[in-house]
């Protein structure tokens, strides 16, 4: 039996944690079937409504299908597509290596440039400013899968730092410095058309549908400390978001 109940996080989410560990860890594969909600709730040494919300959870999120009548089964499409909660702050990185994926960064680009207008304003800078630019093409398992550009402050991200080093993620970068405390970002998500820029980097038609997640992150003293504009192909992304 595994007991839970062992931290001050409410125990569905707990619950919802542990499961997603045994699915990623391939105790559960992609379209096998999980055990009875009895048996889990047993398991896990909590009640079935409990387990019936942890399960709700993951079926939002796209890891589980829920059969009525039959059962509940990890998704068939589960690692074949990188999903994740809005409401979580990731880079398509860390998505990619949580649910067993390869990333590689392909034209990468960095220099300094003046902010335009709408990064002045995300940033709260004067426009002008300079700020380092990051371009870069994503491919996951050797499918292109997104083109990020990414603009910080040269005092947060002064180009120097970008080295060989880099494996394509500022956010990931900026959670690691010390200095630099991320507490949280605002993100706005936008179905748009491929320009013809977006579509050479992209390899796809001009014209090709794309999800534009554009998103500010800002540190514990809400200071926006950087600004992206994420271009993801929709057939290889599911976004959710958790309300509660």
């Amino acid at each position: 039996m595994h007991e839970l109940k062992t931290d001050r996080r409410p125990l569905h989410i707990q619950a919802r944690q542990h499961l997603l560990n045994l699915i990623e860890e391939g105790t559960y594969e992609p379209g096998e079937q999980l055990p009875s909600e009895s048996n889990l709730a047993a398991q896990l040494g909590i009640s079935r409504p409990t387990l019936r919300e942890a399960l709700f959870n993951l079926e939002q999120e796209g890891v589980i299908v829920r059969k009525h009548g039959v059962g509940t089964f990890v998704a068939p499409t589960y690692r074949e597509r990188l999903t994740s909660g809005l409401e979580r702050l990731d880079s398509i990185l860390a998505m990619a290596d949580r649910q067993g994926m390869s990333t590689h960064v392909l034209r990468l680009g960095i220099e300094e440039v003046p902010a335009e207008d709408e990064v002045a304003k995300r940033l709260d800078l004067s426009p002008r400013t300079p700020v380092t630019c990051v371009r870069r093409t994503i491919a996951v398992d050797d499918r292109l899968a997104a083109y990020l550009v990414d603009f910080a402050p040269t005092t947060v991200l002064p180009q120097e730092t970008l080295d060989a080093s880099f494996n394509g993620s500022v956010l990931d970068m900026l959670i690691r410095r010390n200095s630099i405390r991320v507490r949280e970002a605002v993100a706005e998500i936008t179905a748009i058309n491929a320009n013809s820029t977006l579509a050479r980097h992209l390899e796809i038609e001009p014209g090709e549908a794309l999800l534009l997640l554009a998103e500010t992150l800002f540190t514990e003293d809400l200071v926006p400390v950087e600004f992206s504009r994420n271009y993801f192909l929709p057939d290889f992304f599911d976004f959710h978001i958790l309300r509660r």
